[in-house]
């Protein structure tokens, strides 16, 4: 694998001094490639003052929030409806097993709890905000367009109005998912680890917020694909730029995911990083077959996952092998570390601190010796085991969970050791038999 090589690894990890200069794009691009036109600034382009700029976007900002105000006065009205489909969707239970409003019997432990007096008034604002906030999202997309169309060429016109009803679609897409897929999974999950260990009762407020939270980000995430393909076609980026630098882009959509997915076990988070890094790189997986955007050979691209192939077949041997668990070590950490997370409400996102503390470590290591011209062999070393630790960082983050129950869940021998080894380097040696194959032929 040549230094320079995109992929997995960002070529500014592997400097040396007798690299080029940078080109004077993100993604090597001369000035306009992306336009069109060699001209140098867009038909409409004009100075404008700071203090305006600021203001027609407070404005457009604000189109989108009543626009966003008078859909979920819309739907506020049908929002108890809205709140018994999605509820009864998810719970083993019907609403003729529930009491009405004031009632005091159920026949279900699925029956929703009201524990506070405005606990049914805010779950009917979520509801009625998240159809809102569905709806507001393609006009987000054209308000932007509307803020930037003067300083764009007529061609990104085009691109950026196209991607108006495609944003609603998306976002169909990812409520859809979210509705078919992710929360029954998490819902019946929740289930089985928990009705062998306590009483089942589901809180209004906290079981409301999960569903309205998890369909509302999946709308937000599914507009991924639309980003990417926005940014590459208008030349704000390419795709072996963001190709370099993906391992970036997937710590933050895990962060994200940590932080806005309100699930002590961390099964809900991990679902929604992985649906955003799927996104994301099917997206990219897209462009390099359709040849947009394409710097390097399709093989060398998939030479460059070979740590990542590595490390993943290594991890579903472990799993599927005789090996046990490791046991997460929340109850090990320094009490003083738990205690201030306790006290900002952040302890269901002690894997993501965990996992960035780890990857700040190796990344400041990196920087280190980069800032102090350490030998360049070391340098690379550090530079193609990034995957191998940023994936350490992530177990190791979830080991440090509050309450790892998935961890017990992947307890479970499907191979005998020898199945295991053999699995595992046949996988390997497919992988690689095909590297070597595609290589010949393209040779021949």
């Amino acid at each position: 694998m040549s230094d320079g090589e995109p992929g997995l690894y960002s070529e500014m990890d592997i400097e040396g001094p007798d690299r080029p200069e940078p080109d004077p794009t993100p993604g090597g691009e001369p000035p306009g490639a992306g336009t069109g036109t060699g001209t140098p600034g867009a038909p409409d382009d004009e100075e404008m003052p700071l203090t305006e700029h600021i203001e027609e976007m407070v404005h457009r900002l604000g189109v989108v929030a009543v626009a966003m105000a008078v859909v979920a006065g819309i739907a506020f009205p049908f929002a108890d409806r809205l709140i018994e489909f999605l509820w009864f969707s998810f719970l083993p239970a019907t609403a003729s097993q529930c009491p009405p409003p004031g009632g005091t019997v159920t026949t279900s432990s699925a029956c929703p709890r009201v524990y506070h007096p405005l606990a049914l008034m805010v779950a009917r604002l979520k509801v009625a905000t998240l159809a809102g906030f569905i709806v507001a999202l393609p006009l987000f997309v054209y308000e932007t367009y509307l803020f930037m169309r003067p300083g764009l060429y007529p061609r990104e016109r085009k691109y950026y109005l196209a991607a108006v009803p495609t944003s609603l679609i998306l976002a169909g897409v990812g409520v859809s998912f979210a509705f078919f897929l992710v929360l029954p999974a998490i819902f019946t999950y929740f289930l089985y680890y928990s009705e062998s260990a306590a009483v089942i009762a589901f809180g209004l407020s906290e079981t409301f917020n999960l569903m309205v939270m998890m369909l509302g980000l999946f709308a937000f995430i599914f507009q991924i694909p639309l980003f990417v393909m926005l940014a590459i076609m208008m030349g704000v980026t390419t795709r072996r730029w963001l190709e370099s630098r993906r391992l970036y882009f997937w710590g933050g959509f895990l962060t994200l995911a940590f932080f806005f997915s309100p699930d002590p076990t961390g099964m809900a988070p991990i679902l929604v990083a992985l649906t955003m890094v799927v996104l994301f790189e099917g997206t990219l997986a897209l462009l390099r077959w359709t040849g947009a955007d394409a710097h390097t050979s399709a093989v060398e691209q998939a030479a460059s996952l070979r740590p990542l192939v590595y490390t993943l077949t290594a991890a579903a041997g472990y799993v599927a092998g005789p090996a046990p668990m490791p046991a997460g070590y929340y109850g090990s950490l320094p009490q003083v570390f738990v205690d201030a997370l306790a006290y900002l409400g952040l302890t269901s996102a002690t894997p993501v601190v965990v996992g960035l503390s780890v990857i700040a470590v190796f990344e400041g290591l990196n920087y280190l010796l980069r800032r102090y011209d350490a030998p360049r062999r070391l340098r690379r070393a550090l530079a193609r085991i990034r995957v191998p630790v940023w994936l350490g960082a992530v177990a190791a983050g979830y080991l440090a969970s509050p309450d790892p129950r998935l961890l017990a869940d992947l307890d479970v021998t499907l191979l005998s050791t020898v199945e295991m080894a053999v699995a595992v380097a046949a996988v390997l040696a497919v992988y690689e038999g095909g590297l070597a194959l595609w290589r010949w032929r393209r040779a021949a």
